[in-house]
């Protein structure tokens, strides 16, 4: 018998934001802000709390910010392979592309058999911007 998930209201609501910016890398200050808009009051405690779990459900990866000051959340639903490739981060609006081409996997294959470091594509991100934004 699989164990009850408890779930919150905050908890959905979080999710669900992340959800519609699925392509987009948003802040902790993001959240905050949407769950006010929606008038459910929380604290940053509660949203890092609930950010950590979707991190250990794979249900959002978390990495640093261009500025290397804070830490973005994307949402990718379970989906192991986003935790396989890169991801680069358009500097302007923020949107993810995800870097699941053979050129990228040569590229990082490079990198561990001739520098041997092993990426942690959770945690890599490339920035730039995006056709949208140039």
């Amino acid at each position: 018998m699989r164990p009850v998930k408890y779930k919150s209201k905050v908890g959905e609501e979080i999710l669900s934001f992340l959800e519609s910016k699925k392509d987009t890398a948003v802040t902790v200050m993001d959240i905050l802000k949407e769950l006010e808009r929606k008038d459910l009051s929380t604290n940053i405690t509660t949203v890092y709390r609930q950010l950590e779990k979707f991190i250990e459900e794979k249900q959002v990866i978390a990495h640093s910010a261009k500025d290397g000051k804070k830490i973005m959340y994307q949402y990718i639903a379970g989906k192991e392979e986003c935790l396989k490739h890169l991801h680069i981060q358009c500097v302007k609006c923020s949107k993810i592309i995800h870097l699941d081409c053979d050129e990228s996997e040569e590229f990082t294959n490079h990198i561990e058999k001739e520098h041997g470091i092993a990426l942690d594509y959770s945690k890599t991100v490339l920035f730039g911007l995006c056709n949208d934004c140039r």
